[in-house]
C-alpha cells in the first residue's frame, strides 16, 4: 500500500486533518460544555417538581408571604453586591497601591452580567477588571480570586461545624464529620506548605499564579475570615427569614448547621448559579415536613439571585454607556 492509498488516520498533528476534524470535535465539546450546567439544572428541578408533586408545589405558592419575601430578596442581593466590594477592596489592595470602593464596586458589578449564570466566568471577568484598574497580570488577580474561594470554602465548614455543635438534631448528625474534616483538609493545607522544601514555596510565589502569596499571613487570613464570615452570616440571615416567611419553623442552630452545606453544594460548577443544585440540597439535608414550601422558598431564592445579579451587571455595562450618550453627539449607538 502506497503512501496515496494509506487510510487518513485522526492525527492532530495533520494539518488538513485537524482543521477539518478536530476543531469541529473541540467546538461542538466546548458548546455541549456549556450547555451541560442548563440541563443539570433544568433535569434537577424537573425531578424535584415531579417528587412533590406539581399540585403540591402550586398549593405551596399560597402559603408563602410573596411581598415580604420579594422585599428580603432584594435586600439580600443588594447587601451581598455591596459588601463584597468591601472583601475585595481589602484582598487586592496592595502597599502604596490601595483598590478604592468604587472601583471594587464597579469589577463587581460588571462581573454580576455573567457570574449571575456561570461562577467560573464571572470570576474570571472579576479578575480582569481589577487587573486592568490595578496594573498586575490577569493571571496574579485570578490568583486571589482562588485564595479567596479557599477561605469561603473554609468559612462555610466552619460554620456548619459551629451549627452542628451546638444542637443535637437529627438531620445534623453526619454534619459535624463532613465540616470537620473539611476544615482540617483546609487547615492541613498551609501547614503541609511548612513541610515541604522551603524551594519549592519560594518557587510558587514567584509565579503569577502564586504572587498573591508572598506577603500573606495567618494575620490577613484572619481578617479576611471575619469578613467572609460576615459575608455568609447575611445568606444565614436571609435564609432563616426566608424560612419563616413560608410557615417553616427551624432553630437557628439547624439553620447554621445546614445552609453552610448548602452553599457549598450550590457553588459546584454543574449548574446555573446553584439552581437546582440548591434545592437538591435543602430538601435533602432539612428533610422538611413540607418539601414543596421548602422548594418554592428555594426557586424563588435561586431566581431571585438570577436576576437581581443580572439587572447589576445591566446596570453597570449600559450607564456608562448611556452617560456617553447624554454627554456630547456620536454617543446615541452606544446606549
Amino acid at each position: 500500500m502506497n503512501a496515496k492509498s494509506r487510510p487518513a488516520t485522526l492525527n492532530p498533528g495533520d494539518g488538513s486533518i485537524s482543521q477539518t476534524t478536530w476543531r469541529p470535535l473541540r467546538r461542538a465539546s466546548v458548546r455541549w460544555t456549556r450547555l451541560l450546567p442548563w440541563f443539570i439544572s433544568a433535569g434537577l428541578l424537573a425531578w424535584l417538581v415531579y417528587r412533590v408533586s406539581p399540585q403540591e408545589l402550586a398549593r405551596a405558592t399560597t402559603l408563602v408571604d410573596w411581598p415580604r419575601l420579594a422585599l428580603a430578596t432584594v435586600v439580600l442581593v443588594l447587601c451581598l453586591y455591596l459588601w463584597d466590594a468591601v472583601c475585595l477592596s481589602w484582598l487586592f489592595a496592595r502597599p502604596g497601591r490601595p483598590l478604592p470602593y468604587r472601583y471594587a464596586l464597579q469589577a463587581r458589578g460588571n462581573s454580576y452580567l455573567l457570574g449571575a449564570f456561570n461562577y467560573e466566568l464571572g470570576q474570571g471577568m472579576l479578575a480582569w477588571n481589577i487587573a486592568r484598574v490595578q496594573g498586575i497580570p490577569v493571571v496574579s488577580a485570578l490568583g486571589s480570586c482562588v485564595l479567596l474561594a479557599y477561605h469561603d470554602i473554609g468559612v462555610l465548614f466552619g460554620l456548619g461545624l459551629l451549627g452542628s455543635l451546638s444542637h443535637a438534631d437529627v438531620r445534623l448528625t453526619g454534619v459535624p464529620w463532613v465540616c470537620g474534616a473539611g476544615v482540617g483538609v483546609l487547615a492541613g493545607l498551609p501547614a503541609l506548605a511548612h513541610v515541604l522544601p522551603v524551594t519549592w514555596s519560594q518557587r510558587l510565589t514567584t509565579t503569577r499564579w502564586g504572587s498573591s502569596l508572598h506577603a500573606w499571613s495567618w494575620r490577613r487570613s484572619r481578617s479576611l475570615v471575619v469578613l467572609r464570615g460576615l459575608y455568609y452570616a447575611v445568606i444565614l440571615a436571609y435564609a432563616a427569614a426566608g424560612l419563616h416567611l413560608c410557615g417553616v419553623p427551624l432553630d437557628y442552630r439547624v439553620v447554621l448547621g445546614v445552609v453552610p452545606l448548602v452553599l457549598l453544594a450550590d457553588g459546584l460548577p454543574i449548574s446555573i448559579s446553584g439552581l437546582g443544585t440548591r434545592e437538591a440540597a435543602l430538601l435533602y439535608l432539612l428533610a422538611p415536613e413540607r418539601p414543596a414550601v421548602v422548594l418554592a422558598f428555594s426557586m424563588f431564592w435561586s431566581t431571585g439571585l438570577v436576576v437581581g445579579r443580572t439587572a447589576i451587571g445591566l446596570a453597570h455595562w449600559g450607564l456608562p454607556a448611556c452617560a456617553a450618550w447624554l454627554a456630547g453627539p456620536g454617543g446615541e449607538d452606544a446606549c
